[in-house]
């Protein structure tokens, strides 16, 4: 009912007609497209009302002076200009009403009361209480801008419910479900206290359920998540619940911040199983940004490590959208590597397949080498490994002498088949002595010398010695 009192009151008081709209774009996301309809009609709006309670109750009693409809706890969108005719309101509502069966039946003679109020006004007077109206308003928005602000957060909490149910999603979303408090705000005056606790020696006896409520907060200070990460080796079935629960809603958040990113990896390697399932099933969406930020990168490596296969499944056909911008990257490439060595192979042939034919580049790429030996390791399909080691031979010799793509060769001579092997020897055959002065070929020369058969070692040997003399 406060809400539909501030629109009549609107719709009577130009000077203020500018503050309404950008109200309305700031807190209910209203592009300008959908505001033209509006413009038409004198800005006289009226929100459509849904009656679910014939009894007033005593609070909205004492809460208004004016003869208003009843207002119940679910609204219809979007705002609708006031037309000449009662009978285009009811259609409207009856359209509306149709599109959304299981909407409670509309409080028609509430309507019509309320629009024969608005046409037979012909007085510009404020309400009595427009200014509280205003204030609570302004509390709102104020604890959308920043929830850290308490007084404004106290303000919300208190308002009435018809107001609270209109910003609601905004709002709430805004002091509590997507935002993660600073914990040097002034607002946090609890988490501060919390710290303090914390911090005195004679307090090495808390544990996790006193921090009950704070624990995303407490995760972004050095010392809050210092603690978690401590009592968790300690803490109950009940208390590690509670960490999931807290964290999980922020999880996107705190796990591109460098101290809850401690936590989260901690608290991933503590069950309940259905909790770090519900946890990991957060990060569906977000893997590939994630993998590439500095500290996301550490909780999709942990979530590959303790998720089950089709969660894992899932996070690497994400990956697989831009593999090789991940390959490349200087964190997003541990992700890939992680992938690699948890799920089984057969699962992400998609991702060994895409590799073939990008050996050269990827073997001499400071990041793309590590992830090349990774594919060495873990890849067991013969087919792709015959393929993928068959393009590394063809250009030994130029990757032996490459700063990152000799680690790959090392890595075939020592790993590899006896064939692979004897291939690479063939291959360097006649610049052994010139390869063993190269700083980076050197080394493969000296893994050649100790991995080969006798007769390729007896062969470079001599070609040594006859260099030599």
């Amino acid at each position: 009912m406060l809400h539909v009192e501030l629109l009549y009151s609107i719709s009577h008081c130009p000077p203020i007609i500018d503050l309404h709209i950008i109200f309305l774009i700031l807190i209910r996301k209203l592009s300008i497209r959908d505001l033209r309809p509006v413009f038409g009609e004198q800005l006289r709006l009226h929100r459509v009302i849904i009656k679910k309670d014939d009894s007033k109750s005593e609070e909205e009693s004492t809460l208004h002076n004016q003869k208003l409809p009843q207002i119940g706890d679910t609204y219809i969108d979007p705002f609708q200009p006031v037309n000449s005719s009662a009978s285009t309101t009811k259609s409207v509502v009856k359209d509306y009403t149709e599109l959304h069966s299981q909407i409670p039946l509309v409080n028609m003679d509430a309507i019509e009361d309320l629009h024969a109020q608005s046409s037979s006004s012909s007085s510009r007077s404020v309400p009595s209480n427009f200014v509280n109206m205003m204030a609570m308003q302004e509390a709102c928005l104020r604890a959308l801008i920043d929830p850290d602000q308490e007084l404004s957060c106290k303000l919300w909490r208190q308002s009435p419910k018809a107001l609270k149910n209109h910003y609601a999603l905004d709002v709430e979303m805004a002091c509590s479900g997507g935002h993660v408090p600073n914990t040097n705000a002034p607002g946090n005056s609890q988490v501060n206290s919390l710290l303090q606790l914390i911090k005195n020696p004679v307090n090495q006896s808390m544990r996790l359920i006193n921090v009950k409520g704070h624990v995303p907060a407490l995760s972004a200070d050095p010392i809050g998540s210092c603690f978690i990460r401590q009592k968790l080796d300690e803490a109950t079935t009940g208390e590690i619940v509670m960490l999931y629960k807290e964290i999980t809603p922020h999880i996107l958040t705190l796990a591109t911040d460098v101290f809850p990113t401690y936590v989260i990896q901690k608290l991933l390697e503590h069950g309940p199983h259905v909790y770090f399932r519900i946890l990991i099933a957060n990060l569906m969406g977000h893997v590939l940004d994630l993998s590439l930020h500095l500290y996301g990168c550490r909780v999709i490596q942990k979530a590959f490590e303790i998720s089950d296969i089709d969660q894992q499944i899932k996070m690497a056909t994400e990956l697989d959208c831009n593999l090789f911008k991940c390959i490349c990257d200087q964190h997003a490439n541990h992700a890939v590597q992680k992938c690699m060595e948890c799920v089984q192979p057969q699962y992400i042939q998609f991702i060994y397949r895409r590799l073939c034919g990008k050996a050269k580049m990827l073997s001499t790429h400071p990041y793309g080498c590590h992830v090349v030996q990774k594919m060495l390791e873990f890849c067991k399909d013969p087919q792709i490994m015959d393929r993928f080691i068959t393009e590394i031979l063809d250009c030994v010799r130029e990757l032996s002498v490459d700063p990152y793509g000799n680690y790959v060769v090392q890595y075939i001579v020592e790993h590899g088949g006896p064939r692979y092997r004897q291939i690479i020897m063939l291959k360097l055959a006649g610049s052994i002595v010139q390869m063993s002065h190269q700083k980076h070929s050197s080394k493969v020369i000296e893994k050649c010398l100790i991995y080969a058969s006798y007769h390729d070692c007896k062969l470079a040997i001599n070609e040594i010695l006859s260099a030599g003399g």
